[in-house]
């Protein structure tokens, strides 16, 4: 699933406040750089300071641990976007991968559907790709996929993007920029320090959570609403509570300043939807897969016999492969008896590692009545039980009719109750702030839950205090320099996913592009065995 695109808006409200504490200080303002340089930049400290040795052990100098015929048998266990992009990557150069999914369809958490009101499409899982999402775009680009330009669509409206409604009150941007220049401040000096420091500074902020931070440097939010915000943004862009996020993941969030740079950590502009839904393109990945599928196949175990793996499924059918790729989270591979070797870190990870809670609530309205003076085209925040909601029908502009997705995070999502009753308590309380919502709402509802769904066990990755600077050497990193690379496989064993991306962890676009570097592993190892 992806970040929301209300983060965005915060760290431009940040950017605003800290904008304004450099003009008031004489400061020059910072210039952007291109986004995502610096965590790249953290999680390469990380490897290099902390883990050096599993590294070097993670990426063998030799091609695989075997030799391997010509042509190897693949096998890739997850059909998610992550495991089908692998071998449909994979596909294009020749090798035949066998793709085997523990569900009885392909997709994974990108499942859209028909929902509410005839032909109304929802995305029950990811939904959103930027517009530097080099891999989500390259697959629409291939597969003549329409994308639907959501700022394109907000900025011919003249109502506000966004809404804050917050304990009781609505707040506005300009009263939120303000509002948070302290604390902007604040974050801004720790993330210069970790970029002048990092073996100081990152470990100590890691160990953190969220809600310590905060604690920490409570004079510099005098507002309540204010920390409210901050914590429900957690929630959202992690699905955690703020005590079980690392307080890096916070100033991942927010601008770094380095000299008269700054790095968005986490930059996201979230343009597109897609037209008819995510699904669109697992499914074309699928079609183009097709006969490579096998359905049902949930995997219990891994063996390896004579320099081959053995994998076993639940329903006690076998299969053999020279190399297999592993597109499953690590909350689900935890289940599986991995009987092979592998790396005390490495099993930590699978072992610790966790998918944050998000659900979505889908309310559907007779009407689009949030667009309008003190409403909103895009989306809102709220502490009223759901942490922000936004249009999901905004992709379907000719509709009359239209559906709000209430999303929550950490506790919410886990304490989340039955659609109905849920639907009807959001509904009311946004009725508050604006009203018509109860009486243009349909009474139909529809609720996800991914935190329950054994192939899943949450939405997508959050990391816990400590867990950036102890795991960051298994993350994939993709760089021109040769030296920043990471690469996450041992022996032929490769491991994808979101949750492995250090770029894009979190988006649909860090399945596809791990996705792809691994089945670029594949054929650069072979490349080698073969000279």
């Amino acid at each position: 699933m992806a970040h929301t695109a209300l983060i965005r808006r915060l760290v431009l409200a940040l950017q605003d406040a800290r904008r304004k504490n450099c003009l008031e200080q004489g400061c020059s303002l910072p210039v952007p750089r291109s986004p995502g340089w610096t965590r790249r930049r953290f999680v390469k400290a990380t490897a290099v300071a902390g883990a050096a040795g599993l590294a070097e052990s993670l990426l063998p100098k030799s091609a695989f641990a075997h030799p391997r015929p010509p042509v190897p048998e693949v096998a890739v266990v997850g059909a998610g976007l992550a495991g089908l992009n692998t071998a449909y990557q994979l596909q294009k150069t020749g090798i035949a991968a066998r793709v085997y999914e523990a569900r009885n369809r392909v997709g994974g958490r990108v499942h859209s559907g028909r929902a509410l009101a005839e032909g109304m499409v929802v995305d029950f899982g990811a939904e959103l790709i930027n517009t530097d999402h080099a891999d989500m775009l390259a697959l629409v680009h291939e597969f003549g996929i329409e994308l639907f330009d959501r700022h394109a669509d907000a900025a011919g409206v003249p109502f506000p993007r966004e809404a804050y409604f917050l304990e009781g009150v609505a707040h506005g941007a300009a009263e939120l920029a303000n509002d948070l220049r302290a604390i902007a401040a604040q974050i801004t000096e720790d993330a210069a320090l970790i970029d002048e420091d990092w073996d100081t500074y990152a470990p100590a902020l890691d160990r953190m959570s969220v809600s310590d931070y905060l604690d920490l440097h409570f004079d510099k939010i005098p507002q309540t609403y204010v920390r409210n915000l901050l914590e429900q943004a957690i929630r959202v862009e992690y699905g955690a509570e703020p005590r079980d996020s690392s307080a890096l993941q916070l100033i991942f969030l927010l601008p770094v300043v380095d000299g008269e740079h700054v790095d968005l950590l986490s930059y996201s502009d979230e343009t597109y939807s897609v037209v008819g839904g995510s699904a669109q393109i697992t499914r074309a990945l699928g079609d183009a897969l097709q006969g490579r599928i096998a359905l049902g196949k949930a995997l219990v175990a891994i063996d390896q016999r004579r320099g081959r793996y053995e994998l076993l499924f639940a329903d006690q059918s076998r299969a053999e492969a020279d190399i297999v790729i592993l597109a499953v989270p690590f909350p689900v591979l935890a289940g599986v008896r991995l009987q092979v070797p592998l790396p005390k870190l490495l099993r930590r990870f699978i072992r610790e590692a966790e998918l944050g809670a998000n659900e979505k609530l889908i309310a559907g309205f007779n009407t689009r009545f949030w667009r309008r003076s003190g409403g909103f085209t895009e989306a809102a925040w709220g502490d009223f039980g759901f942490s922000e909601a936004w249009d999901e029908t905004q992709r379907q502009p000719d509709r009359a009719d239209g559906a709000l997705n209430f999303f929550v995070g950490g506790d919410q999502a886990r304490q989340l109750g039955k659609p109905r009753s849920v639907g009807q308590r959001f509904v009311k309380a946004l009725d508050a702030f604006l009203p018509g919502a109860a009486e243009e709402a349909t009474g139909r509802f529809v609720k996800t839950a991914w935190t329950r769904n054994r192939y899943t066990l949450g939405g997508y990755a959050n990391y816990k205090p400590g867990q950036l600077t102890r795991f960051g050497s298994l993350l994939w990193i993709e760089s021109d320099n040769p030296a920043e690379r990471q690469q996450v496989y041992f022996n032929d064993l490769i491991f994808i996913g979101e949750h492995l991306s250090d770029a894009y962890y979190g988006f649909m676009n860090g399945a596809a592009q791990t996705g792809r570097l691994a089945a670029e592993l594949i054929m650069e190892r072979l490349a080698r065995q073969a000279a």
